[in-house]
């Protein structure tokens, strides 16, 4: 065969094998841009409505106090009685209440126990059943004036508040409503960082009941404490009762439910400020509770930078102070929020990562002359810790328990106002919050307000008179009757 033949041979594969190449290329670009026939199959899946339960808030029960008996060291009993006030929308509603056993309080059948309020299914929307509490106390190792919200039990809450240092008295209580008993954990967190505290561990509480766990017992002499608690098998409504006592004198008392969950973003609202004074923040040495503070902790495992936004109430988002400050992972940290002007105040709290927090402020001087109408043993000081709130729905319902110039507080933490419609005894105002701003609303005590038109508020009730001051958050309600989607196995 010739060399021009063979060439020739050649050259015909080569050009063959190219025009196959150029058709395979101008398939797959064919194939590329016509639009190719899709198939999905969905997963098999169902949205189901739960039927729904019966609303439940847990009323933490009578202030208590420790080593009230010699004989019995350890035991919490109670102090007196308190005051209850609910509500619920329809007012027409019948709401039950239901004690919860208090076996640990020798003086339960004078005094009374947590009560359980409930609701049947169907009888009133989610959050619209409300109920709030309050007591005053005046005895040789207590007094003051405390007041919390009825609470919904939950798998977990954050209590943010209390000491176990010299002179104070921290107690947890724990209220289960549920039908079946609850295992609890009890961790400590505090300014040097975890406590372990093996006996806060599986605690039992069982149904229909109440359990008192000291917290002095499992984390003494913390300053900063943080107390996070999880249940299983039972839900528990979780509260912390703080009291104080300085030399010889009682120096406040305050009952204290559970802050909003970890978050990068923290609203406290209302939070009151009953005498101008304070500490500056740049004093990491500021001792004792007698000045107006926030108390945080990163529950992450990373540092958190924190902008602390102080505004007085009634002003903008442009106005107040700001301090910035940097929490170490997993311990506590009490900042003080420096000089303030009596009033009430919004704090706002903007972390890179996730926090909890309340703020803490006292009225009146230790060691001061008794007020007057008051015994002898009472002393003019009290302590209020005011928890950060998660944003409410559309309409809420509050109940105001007796106290001193009760007060609810709205903060408007959203970009876009907020034109809010309030009712009490059945007379309807409406209050228009700009974006970024926050006002407040004199009530009547032993009164249910009706709120309207306040999805994204944050609010709280404060109370506040001569030796007396408390506060607490209005929380939305939980998720538990909302619809969830199955996807069989």
């Amino acid at each position: 065969m010739s060399v021009s033949r063979r060439i020739a041979r050649i050259g015909g594969r080569a050009a063959g094998f190219l025009v196959a190449v150029a058709l395979a290329a101008a398939t797959l670009t064919a194939a590329a841009l016509v639009p190719w026939p899709e198939l999905r199959v969905a997963p098999p899946s169902l949205v189901v409505q739960p039927a729904e339960s019966r609303q439940q808030r847990v009323c933490a029960g009578p202030l208590l106090t420790l080593a009230d008996d010699a004989a019995a060291a350890t035991t919490a009993s109670s102090i007196g009685s308190a005051d209850l006030t609910t509500g619920a929308e329809p007012d027409e509603a019948e709401i039950t209440e239901t004690a919860l056993d208090a076996p640990g309080n020798p003086r339960a059948d004078r005094d009374g126990t947590p009560v359980v309020l409930s609701v049947e299914p169907g009888t009133v929307d989610a959050g619209m059943l409300a109920g709030a509490q309050s007591q005053s106390a005046s005895t040789e190792t207590m007094a003051g004036f405390a007041a919390i919200a009825c609470a919904e039990a939950s798998a977990e809450s954050w209590l943010v508040a209390g000491a176990t240092t010299l002179g104070r008295t921290s107690l947890v209580s724990l209220g289960n409503p549920t039908d079946v008993a609850a295992t609890v954990d009890v961790r400590v967190i505090g300014e040097t960082g975890a406590v372990e505290a093996g006996s806060a561990l599986g605690i039992i509480v069982p149904a229909g009941a109440q359990r008192v766990v000291s917290l002095a017992g499992l984390a003494p002499n913390l300053t900063s404490p943080v107390v996070h608690v999880t249940s299983t098998g039972g839900m528990v409504a979780a509260a912390l009762e703080q009291s104080a006592v300085d030399g010889l004198a009682p120096a406040g008392v305050e009952f204290t439910g559970a802050a909003a969950a970890p978050a990068s973003s923290q609203v406290i609202p209302g939070f009151v400020v009953a005498e101008t004074g304070g500490v500056d923040p740049a004093d990491d040495h500021a001792e004792g509770d007698g000045f107006p503070a926030v108390r945080m902790l990163a529950t992450g495992d990373e540092p958190v930078d924190v902008s602390i936004g102080l505004m007085p109430e009634g002003g903008s988002g442009a106005g107040g102070s700001t301090i910035e400050v940097t929490l170490q992972p997993g311990r506590t940290t009490d900042v003080p929020l420096g000089v303030l002007d009596a009033g009430a105040y919004t704090v706002r709290l903007d972390a890179d990562g996730p926090i909890v927090a309340a703020a803490r402020a006292t009225t009146g001087t230790p060691g001061a002359d008794p007020v007057p109408g008051q015994s002898d043993a009472a002393a003019s000081v009290d302590l209020a810790w005011t928890v950060s709130t998660t944003p409410l729905l559309a309409d809420a319902v509050v109940a105001v328990p007796d106290g001193p110039s009760p007060t609810l507080h709205l903060a408007n933490a959203s970009g876009e106002s907020a034109d809010v419609e309030y009712s009490i005894d059945g007379q309807a105002r409406t209050v228009t919050l700009e974006a970024g701003s926050a006002t407040s609303v004199d009530l009547e005590a032993r009164t249910t307000v009706r709120l309207a038109g306040v999805e994204g508020v944050h609010a709280s009730v404060s109370f506040a008179g001569v030796g007396e001051l408390a506060s607490f958050g209005v929380q939305p309600p939980g998720p538990l009757d909302s619809p969830i989607r199955v996807f069989p196995r």
